[in-house]
């Protein structure tokens, strides 16, 4: 019996150290924690912030792009003010109206500036205009409205070795005051004139006759010798030119706000243009018309931009000038157009030698890529025309994007017996690929089944949309992969963007 007792009172001291132990194990597990949270706060308050581990010359770029604060930036840190004064580009945008009784401060940012590029705009006539002149040599960009005839005097004795881009808001019956500057700017590339007036004539814009008492071959008021990038804008309800007078050899890029753009394209000869945009003229002078002439010319165009006003404006006449050019630029491949336009061009209008139901967006034959902004679905979605153009071109193989920028109110592309749910099967039946851009859609996912990838749908979730149950049931469904880059990508840039293939899909 002893020896029982005796195993006993062992079995009983060992069972109270096993608690001891345990309660030792809890303990020191807690301490674990508690100094892991200690290391982490260390940690924490000792980090080097992101924007701090950045190189400097990425730091300069990210500054260049915030215009308007940067006093501010240069008192954040040391490290930024040195970053700030070290970084030429950033002194190189003077505008004038900002120093005005100020010639010092201008002086000091143009030293600061050293040899970079100038891009200078100019309001009015002022006196500190003078600092700038021995600068003259860099000024790679000149902007000027107000007063450009006094301007335009006032720089006359200035040579402008360097400028490529030039900008000029006339304000005048005449374009005369320009002459004398096209022959100091040999680099010119770019020309945009604003606040034209006409009426003007051919021989207004011609520089010599060459031997011909008819002066249409070489351009006066503009260089057409050397520009890759025209801008005209303007009231000018009579040009006076003729067909084919006006050559521009190496012009690329043509942007048209004006009261007749048909006159002057068909005075024009631009053998290398491949951009043509037509901007919707704030008042309502617009001229509509057909195109009098050989469009064979402007077989190389292939990108299209039909815009409105500056207050965001499309009229009727301007819809009705984007179906002519629908029959000007037959080569298009690549066109973005406001809601509006793209809802004229898709609607039968009649034509001479054209069928009943003809839509003008037929001539493009090659289109491969088509943006259309300020897209609204519940209005495509009940517009007749719009849906019956999908269902006659069944595959149309366009890729397409659209862009909106006042929604209210969030999309369900997924729900049944909805205008936009239907239109957005149509889109995905028809097209090549759908990208939805700032279109706020419901927080209903689904997945692509194409190329063994899922790709979300629909393709824009805003941040505030996607709560913890649709990351949760999507978890289930997606590769670990996937959903590690959908957090990221959602913590990051607060919504995410996809280009969706037009395959079936699978709902999560």
């Amino acid at each position: 019996m002893e020896g029982l007792s005796v195993a006993r009172a062992e079995l009983a001291r060992l069972q109270r150290r096993e608690l001891e132990l345990l309660q030792e194990f809890f303990d020191v597990h807690k301490a674990i924690e508690a100094q892991k949270s200690v290391i982490d706060e260390l940690i924490k308050a000792s980090a080097v912030p992101c924007i701090d581990r950045l190189p400097n010359e990425l730091l300069a770029r990210i500054f260049l792009l915030i215009k308007y604060e940067r006093k501010i930036l240069a008192s954040v840190s040391c490290r930024w003010r040195a970053v700030i004064m070290d970084t030429p580009r950033i002194w190189s945008e003077i505008y004038l109206s900002r120093y005005v009784t100020l010639p010092r401060k201008l002086k000091l940012h143009l030293e600061r500036s050293r040899q970079a590029p100038l891009s200078i705009s100019i309001h009015f006539d002022q006196p500190e205009l003078e600092v700038v002149f021995p600068h003259a040599h860099r000024i790679h960009t000149l902007e000027i409205s107000g007063d450009a005839a006094a301007i335009l005097d006032k720089i006359s004795c200035l040579t402008f070795p360097s400028l490529k881009f030039l900008c000029v808001n006339l304000h005048s019956d005449s374009t005369d005051l320009l002459l004398p500057l096209y022959s100091r700017t040999p680099a010119l590339k770019c020309l945009e004139l604003e606040g034209l007036k006409g009426p003007f004539s051919a021989s207004s814009l011609t520089t010599s006759h060459l031997g011909n008492t008819t002066p249409h071959s070489t351009s006066r008021i503009i260089p057409a010798e050397s520009l890759t990038h025209l801008s005209l804008v303007g009231i000018i309800k009579s040009w006076g030119f003729r067909r084919d007078s006006i050559h521009f050899p190496v012009l690329e890029y043509l942007t048209l706000q004006i009261s007749d753009p048909m006159s002057f394209l068909e005075a024009l000869v631009a053998p290398k243009l491949e951009h043509f945009e037509f901007v919707k003229e704030s008042g309502r002078n617009l001229i509509c018309r057909p195109f009098d002439g050989p469009t064979s010319k402007f077989d190389n165009v292939r990108l299209v931009t039909f815009s409105p006003s500056f207050e965001g404006k499309v009229g009727r006449r301007a819809l009705e000038s984007a179906q002519e050019f629908c029959l000007v630029f037959r080569g298009v491949r690549h066109a973005t157009m406001h809601m509006k336009y793209f809802f004229s061009l898709v609607s039968p209008c009649q034509k001479v030698h054209h069928p009943d139901d003809y839509r003008p967006i037929e001539n493009w034959v090659r289109l491969e890529y088509l943006e259309i902004r300020n897209f609204d679905f519940v209005q495509a979605g009940t517009c007749y025309y719009f849906t019956n153009w999908l269902a006659r071109g069944r595959s149309l193989g366009v890729h397409l994007k659209l862009l909106s920028e006042h929604t209210d109110h969030p999309v369900v592309l997924n729900a049944s017996n909805t205008p936009s749910s239907s239109l957005y099967q149509k889109l995905q039946e028809c097209c090549a690929s759908v990208e939805l851009y700032r279109i706020p859609v419901s927080s209903q996912m689904y997945l692509s089944t194409s190329a063994g990838s899922p790709l979300l749908s629909p393709p824009v979730f805003d941040a505030g949309l996607i709560g913890p149950t649709d990351l949760a049931t999507l978890a289930q469904t997606c590769p670990t992969q996937t959903v590690d880059t959908l957090l990221a990508r959602i913590k990051l840039q607060g919504s995410l963007t996809f280009v969706i293939p037009s395959t079936r899909r699978r709902r999560v």
